[in-house]
């Protein structure tokens, strides 16, 4: 039923490949909120969270190949998720650092 419905394949893959295509994709989408700091941009903080919007944005659109969900749709919703959960770790952030003070 998975492999009709969804068109997971047959056989087994590897889970070597799997794990490395993993690691690969979050090092690569990982730098992309840091390399406005890195090249030392003046205003890389919205550069960083718009950049960051785009890969969020990309990978769910990238996500509804493997869904019913037409792709901007994914790509909405992995966007708002990534932006709410940015959100709560920057307030998370904000809170720690005045906690001291």
């Amino acid at each position: 039923m998975l492999r009709e419905e969804y068109g997971l394949p047959r056989q087994v893959r590897s889970e070597w490949l799997a794990a490395l295509s993993t690691f690969t994709a979050f090092v690569i989408c990982g730098l992309v909120p840091l390399t406005p700091f890195v090249f030392g941009s003046s205003d890389a903080f919205s550069i960083s969270a718009v950049f960051t919007g785009l890969v969020f944005f990309f990978i769910g659109s990238t996500k509804a190949r493997w869904s019913t969900a037409p792709w901007w749709r994914s790509g909405f919703v992995t966007l708002l998720v990534g932006g709410l959960a940015a959100s709560l770790t920057f307030i998370a952030g904000w809170i720690l650092k005045n906690i001291g003070q």
